[in-house]
C-alpha cells in the first residue's frame, strides 16, 4: 500500500498531488492506527509527556535549494535554482531515530482525532528557550512538522518561574533552570537524580513530572537516556515508576501503530515547490549557519 502511494506520487500530475495526495495519506494514517484507539482505552492511556527530542525529529521536511544548472545572465553564466520542500530522511535509513520517526505520523494523527493527549510542561518549554526555535518548528519557510497544528496540554509547575531579559547581573535562563532543579525537594526527583546521575537532572524532573501527572509514558528520542534507564531497570526507584520511558517506536509497536514513511507527507500544507523524490544525503536535518 505504501509502495503504491509512493508510485502514485511520482505519476500524479503536480496539481493532483497538491490537491488530493494529502487526503489519501491522511486516510492511510487513519488505517495505520485502526486498532490503536481500542488498545489505548483498554490500557487506560490518556496522555503522554513529549520530550523536546521528539518535537525536533517531528520536523520531517526542510527547505532546500534545487539546482537547475547554468544560465546566461547577459554575457555572464550564472548558477540557477529555486527553493523547495524536501524530505529529511532516506526511506532506507534504519537507524534508531529513523525507525521511531516513522511512528510519529500515527501518534500525531491519534492526537488530532482526540484519541491521545500530547503534553508538554513548564520545564520542557523552558528548555526550548535556550535552543533555536527552528529546531522544533523548522528553520525554513517550507519546512513541515508532523505535529503542526496540534494543541499540546501544558502541565503546570507551581514552583516554575523565569525572568527573560538582558539585565545586569541576571542569571541566564539555563542558570535559572539549574538553580530551580537544585532547589527541588520532590523525593521522587531526588531519587531519580541519584539513580540517573546529576548530569541527567533535567530528564529526572521530566520523568517525575510524567509520574506525578499520571502520564502513561515519557516519550523520548534521547537514546542515551533510554539506555541509562534500561541499565537501571532493577533499581527500586525505576521499578516503582508507573510511567514508562519509551521511544516512539516502542510506543507504536505496543499499541499497533503501523509505521509510515514521512516522505508521504511532502505535500501537506504545501502551496509552493515540492521535490518529494529527494532527501538530505546524510538523512539528517540541516542546521542553518549561525544557529
Amino acid at each position: 500500500m505504501i509502495g503504491l502511494l509512493l508510485k502514485l506520487a511520482r505519476s500524479f500530475k503536480s496539481t493532483l498531488r497538491f490537491r488530493f495526495f494529502p487526503r489519501v495519506v491522511d486516510s492511510l494514517t487513519t488505517i495505520a492506527t485502526l486498532e490503536t484507539p481500542k488498545k489505548l482505552k483498554a490500557a487506560n492511556v490518556e496522555r503522554v509527556l513529549i520530550d523536546n527530542t521528539v518535537l525536533a525529529h517531528g520536523v520531517t521536511h526542510e527547505t532546500a535549494g534545487v539546482d537547475t544548472g547554468k544560465a546566461l545572465w547577459g554575457d555572464t553564466e550564472i548558477d540557477t535554482g529555486y527553493a523547495a520542500r524536501i524530505p529529511v530522511h532516506d526511506d532506507r535509513d534504519n537507524t534508531e531515530a529513523a525507525r521511531s520517526i516513522r511512528y510519529l505520523p500515527g501518534i500525531a494523527s491519534l492526537a488530532r482525532r482526540g484519541h491521545l493527549k500530547l503534553a508538554t510542561s513548564n520545564e520542557l518549554q523552558d528548555e526550548q528557550l535556550t535552543q533555536p526555535a527552528g529546531r522544533f518548528r523548522g528553520y525554513g519557510l517550507y519546512d513541515f512538522s508532523v505535529f503542526s497544528d496540534i494543541k499540546f496540554e501544558s502541565i503546570k509547575d507551581r514552583q516554575y518561574s523565569v525572568i527573560i531579559g538582558a539585565y545586569a547581573g541576571l542569571p541566564s535562563v539555563k542558570e535559572q533552570r539549574m538553580k530551580r532543579l537544585d532547589a527541588k525537594g520532590d523525593p521522587l526527583f531526588q531519587d531519580l537524580v541519584s539513580v540517573l546521575g546529576p548530569k541527567n537532572s533535567q530528564d529526572a524532573w521530566h520523568i517525575a513530572t510524567a509520574e506525578h501527572s499520571h502520564c502513561y509514558c515519557f516519550l523520548t528520542m534521547d537514546f542515551r537516556l533510554i539506555r541509562n534507564v534500561r541499565a537501571q531497570a532493577k533499581n527500586k526507584t525505576i521499578k516503582s515508576l508507573r510511567t514508562r520511558i519509551m521511544t516512539p517506536e516502542e510506543f507504536g509497536r505496543e499499541f499497533s501503530i503501523n509505521p509510515i514513511p514521512p516522505r508521504l507527507f511532502s505535500y501537506h500544507n504545501a502551496s509552493f515547490p515540492v521535490t518529494h523524490e529527494k532527501n538530505w544525503p546524510d538523512s539528517k536535518r540541516q542546521r542553518p549557519q549561525g544557529n
